[in-house]
């Protein structure tokens, strides 16, 4: 399954994969669109054909997702058309009509292929595989703290030294491996942040570890509390 966010050692943060949802059904769109969101991905629905092309035109994607049938459009020729415009684009094509060649059709443009009625798991799955293959790096800029600022990392004393939305490097003075997930807290306003460490190494002195920690969730209400610090910092 690909990373949704992931901190680089180089500090930066990529952003959510982003997703344009087609459906001409409005119940059905508003499913998937609610249905990706709550995983954590960036969606855009587009309920015709018409508004899906415009989109595609101001705006950038890592995956299409569209259906065929579309009120005298046909899904599968936007998706033709995308692979040419946007090469770096994933492409999928859902189905509710029972036609072999269309999933053929879907695998001659590399696009993955579902079929209606959809299972969420299902779904999920296949939006997984289809953005395992994208490539694109979009980032959230960091900013470097000067001096730093005091944290508790997994109940040790750390410092802060730089930033970004989506996560944060630390300086740990131990040298124990981090587990998966741990609990930074920001000292002072009680501020929770539930982070997974993303690269970690011995810091010049060989005192201490860096590490890279990205936020477990950028949508809950800490992360919101967290966005809103960063842009008060002074880099």
């Amino acid at each position: 399954m690909p990373d949704r966010t992931g901190l680089l050692p180089g500090g930066t943060m990529k952003l959510p994969y982003r997703i344009l949802v087609l459906d001409d059904d409005e119940s059905t769109l508003a499913g998937l669109v609610e249905l990706l969101r709550d995983a954590h991905y960036q969606v855009t629905g587009a309920a015709t054909y018409d508004a899906a092309k415009r989109l595609l035109t101001v705006g950038s994607f890592d995956l299409l997702v569209s259906d065929v049938r579309l009120r005298g459009y046909n899904g599968l020729n936007l998706i033709r058309q995308s692979t040419a415009d946007h090469p770096e684009m994933a492409t999928m094509i859902i189905s509710g009509y029972d036609e072999p060649m269309m999933q053929l059709e879907a695998g001659r443009y590399g696009a993955e292929f579902l079929r209606k009625p959809i299972k969420p798991s299902e779904f999920l799955e296949t939006i997984s595989r289809a953005l395992s293959r994208v490539r694109r790096k979009r980032r959230w800029p960091r900013k470097r703290v000067v001096g730093g600022f005091r944290v508790t990392a997994d109940g040790m004393p750390a410092a802060v030294v730089d930033v970004c939305y989506g996560g944060l490097r630390l300086e740990i003075p131990a040298k124990q491996p981090l587990p998966d997930h741990f609990d930074v807290e920001v000292a002072g306003i009680g501020l929770h942040l539930a982070v997974e460490p993303v690269w970690t190494h011995e810091s010049e002195d060989r005192r201490a570890i860096v590490c890279g920690a990205a936020l477990s969730s950028d949508s809950n209400p800490a992360a919101r509390t967290w966005r809103a610090i960063v842009d008060r910092l002074s880099a």
